[in-house]
């Protein structure tokens, strides 16, 4: 999607996302499970754009993440830049764009986006830094659905 209206949908998903976040992760934790709402929205927006512009879906995320987080924004930026990259990059596959490729997508995306940050930024313990990205990213893969659907409806049927 192109032009203002994908400027408008991107501004707002991510504004959303962001949002969300900030107040409901602690919330919506169950058995240890965290959703990122930020990767989810990334994921599922990336599935309408090419490479370049989940490039850039992908630099704001990281950027707005980086944001909340208060923290050092690089490595937010450039594992979240890469993960857009890549989830940008699904589109050559010609997949049909349906609700299981969105969560596959987001999950695979979440895994991606988690394990270049723990490159960047190694966790003092990798195992259950590990198990937490697997039980995120299922997480995610789940609350993926109803997102792209909405996307899906806003923005019109995905060009895979």
């Amino acid at each position: 999607m192109k032009g203002w209206k994908g400027i408008v949908v991107v501004a707002i998903t991510l504004w959303i996302s962001a949002a969300l976040q900030q107040s409901m992760v602690n919330r919506l934790s169950l058995f240890g499970m965290e959703p990122d709402f930020l990767l989810i929205s990334l994921a599922c927006l990336a599935m309408f754009y090419d490479r370049s512009g989940a490039c850039i879906i992908g630099f704001l995320t990281g950027a707005l993440y980086g944001a909340i987080d208060f923290a050092n924004l690089t490595h937010y930026v450039i594992s979240r830049t890469t993960a857009g990259f890549c989830a940008g990059w699904s589109k050559e596959l010609n997949l049909q764009g349906t609700i299981l490729v969105a969560a596959v997508t987001t999950a695979l995306t979440t895994v991606f986006a988690r394990l270049v940050q723990m490159f960047l930024v190694p966790p003092s313990l990798i195992t259950p830094f590990l198990g937490a990205t697997i039980r995120t990213a299922v997480y995610n893969g789940v609350l993926a659905v109803p997102v792209y659907l909405l996307l899906k409806r806003v923005m019109g049927p995905s060009p895979r």
